[in-house]
Formats: structure tokens, C-alpha cells, sequence
């Protein structure tokens, strides 16, 4: 294996045991159906992404990860939306070219993916919304979806961070590759 798809392989491995534990916590939170209770939705895969993104030292590797991730992230757990894949490239995007630190603080990682969960969660809602596939107030998705699974992700988002940081990664990245000469 080239010392290239290294890193790549390992950003892979890392998503992957990251969707098992999302698949197991899951199994344990309250999924409602009939849309009367809370439901949650654990987002620990998305929020790892958000550093992993940045892991990659060149910019096509990222977006292949940043597609993979959402492919399987559709094959899992949306079925057939695969907004995910678009919701992945987004975050990629975004990481790549607006916000490309890849040392963040606390604080940064936490906002970041308070703003991914919520962009998930809000996109899905509407995507399922404009297709009739369900008829949720607002409101009622804001209450009993949207700010359950942004509480329970925020809460777990310092876990994930330690278990981030605890990978040591460091990536010697070139702000000026994107730009032709």
C-alpha cells in the first residue's frame, strides 16, 4: 500500500467503527415513528468527519472520502436520500476552502458541528417535507427532533473531540495548492 492511501485507508476505518457506534447508540435512543415523543438521532460519524475532512493533504482525496462517506452514509442510514452524499461534499467544501484550519480548538469543533447536525438534520427535513414523505410542523420537527439531536450530539461532541486529538494526526497542508501558477 502507498504511503498516499494511508491516510486515506485510516480516515476510512476510523468512519466506519464511527457508523457502528452511531448504528449501536441508536439501537438505545428514542426513535419515534408516529412523531408524538422526541426523537434522536446520534451523530458521532458526522462529527468525526468534520475534523477528518482535513486529515488529507490533497484536495481530490478529500472529496473522494467526503463521497464515500456519504454513499455509505445513504446506504446505512437514509436509504433513498442521497443528500447525504451532497451533505458530506458541503462539509468538505467548506473545511477545504472557507474554514481549512486543521488544528481547531474545542470550542471550533463543537460550533462546527453544532452547524453540520443542524444543516443535516434541517436539509433531510425539508428534502422529506417537499417530497410528502411526512407532514411535521415545524416547529414540532424543531422541538422534537431537531434540538434533541443537537443536545445529545453537543453533549458527546467533547468525547468525540478527545478521541479526535487522542489519533495525533498532523497534516503539513499547502494553503497555495489550489491555486493554479
Amino acid at each position: 500500500m502507498s504511503s498516499q492511501n494511508k491516510p486515506l485507508v485510516r480516515n476510512f476505518l476510523i468512519m466506519l467503527v464511527c457508523f457502528i457506534i452511531d448504528s449501536t447508540i441508536a439501537y438505545f435512543l428514542p426513535l419515534n415513528l408516529d412523531k408524538s415523543s422526541i426523537t434522536i438521532v446520534p451523530s458521532i460519524a458526522l462529527m468525526m468527519f468534520v475534523p477528518l475532512s482535513m486529515t488529507l493533504a490533497d484536495v481530490p482525496s478529500r472529496f473522494f472520502f467526503a463521497t464515500v462517506s456519504g454513499v455509505f452514509y445513504t446506504l446505512v442510514y437514509g436509504r433513498e436520500l442521497s443528500i447525504y452524499v451532497l451533505i458530506f461534499l458541503g462539509i468538505t467544501f467548506i473545511r477545504s476552502y472557507i474554514y481549512h484550519s486543521d488544528n481547531l480548538s474545542l470550542g471550533e469543533f463543537i460550533f462546527l458541528c453544532l452547524l453540520a447536525i443542524a444543516a443535516k438534520e434541517t436539509i433531510v427535513y425539508v428534502m422529506m417535507l417537499s417530497a410528502n414523505i411526512t407532514h411535521m410542523a415545524i416547529f414540532t420537527f424543531a422541538l422534537k427532533r431537531l434540538l434533541p439531536t443537537i443536545g445529545f450530539n453537543i453533549l458527546l461532541s467533547p468525547i468525540v473531540y478527545i478521541v479526535f486529538k487522542s489519533f495525533h494526526i498532523k497534516v503539513d497542508i499547502n494553503p497555495y495548492d489550489d491555486i493554479e501558477s
